[in-house]
């Protein structure tokens, strides 16, 4: 059905999306959300405890009404499913995003987009000076809760991945960028026969989560723009994503110099395809504004295999917003 929305409205609707981020952050942030769903749902209560005040609560909550946030009857509020999906320490909560995107580092890249749109590059790096990554090892104010942040969402997407793909057919498996390694750990408690390698920088991999696995598991510190242990199956779970298509290209090379003949590797990233959502079009313009990188269609992720001297098996859905797609020499 066409949208009887008329189209100044809906046009005054996509001025209106920075306004409703920055109100849904300083929601979250003087804990208006927890609030609520902790059963304090009278205006005079939520001013009280998260002590702000009464009359532009009032007002910013008659919004977050508007937009979908909050239920408001009879002058008591609660939440609504959209609203629940903020609250902290729920699974696949959108809690650590909202606050990011409202922080400095985010925010006024986003704020430059049209750096991106004029060089092609990351708007990141030309307002902080600096790659991403490398300002938030130094500045780790915003660098601890992101790490903390992608940790919690690797948490949540590991088994999945794990139930997804048979990996036991394996002798040796490498977890190329894998952090402290939470999506290994699942991998080999699903195919225990496989020995593991953790593959990461320094400065990562030695806050590890395997010392249980010491005996199946070799944590190797490296880049993966240098050289790769060699296994039989390298998995890169959301790292190409990260990367422009020339880099992409060079850590995928890499790969395929180190893999062992019949080996595959196993990337877990998001593909963008019809019909389109809105999750995979935001994060492809998100990861251009921080790293330059990109979110890819099917056709896109075939291209850059094919440069790097691979080929696209398949592309196999699971029970999450991140596809495996399976390549090999």
């Amino acid at each position: 059905m066409e949208n009887q929305t008329p189209a100044p409205i809906r046009a005054f609707q996509i001025i209106g999306g920075m306004m409703n981020s920055f109100i849904l952050s300083s929601l979250i942030k003087n804990e208006v959300i927890e609030a609520i769903d902790s059963g304090i749902i009278s205006i005079d209560e939520l001013a009280a405890k998260c002590k702000l005040n009464y009359n532009v609560l009032a007002r910013t909550l008659r919004y977050a009404s508007f937009i979908g946030l909050v239920n408001i009857n009879e002058n008591k509020y609660s939440l609504t499913d959209v609203g629940l999906c903020f609250l902290k320490n729920t699974p696949g909560s959108l809690y650590g995003s909202a606050n990011f995107l409202s922080a400095p580092p985010w925010r006024d890249s986003w704020m430059n987009f049209e750096h991106c749109l004029k060089s092609g590059e990351p708007a990141f790096d030309h307002v902080f000076g600096q790659p991403f990554f490398q300002f938030l090892d130094t500045n780790q104010k915003f660098g601890k809760p992101f790490n903390h942040y992608m940790t919690m969402m690797t948490a949540m997407v590991a088994p999945v991945v794990a139930e997804s793909y048979n990996f036991s057919a394996f002798d040796t498996i490498c977890d190329v960028g894998g952090g402290q390694g939470l999506l290994l750990k699942a991998i080999l408690e699903k195919s225990p026969r496989s020995k593991g390698i953790l593959f990461d920088i320094e400065s990562v991999v030695k806050k590890h989560v395997l010392e249980n696995a010491s005996d199946t598991v070799d944590i190797v510190s490296g880049s993966f723009f240098d050289s790769i242990p060699s296994a039989d199956c390298m998995v890169l779970k959301t790292i190409i994503h990260d990367w422009n298509d020339e880099n992409a290209i060079k850590i995928l090379t890499n790969c395929r110099k180190k893999l062992k003949p019949g080996g595959k590797i196993i990337l877990v990233e998001q593909v963008v395809e019809e019909p389109y959502t809105i999750m995979s079009l935001f994060y492809d313009l998100h990861m251009q504004v921080m790293l330059g990188g990109a979110e890819r269609t099917e056709q896109e992720f075939k291209i850059l295999f094919e440069s790097a001297g691979l080929k696209l098996n398949r592309i196999i859905p699971t029970n999450s917003p991140m596809k495996i797609i399976e390549s090999s020499c």
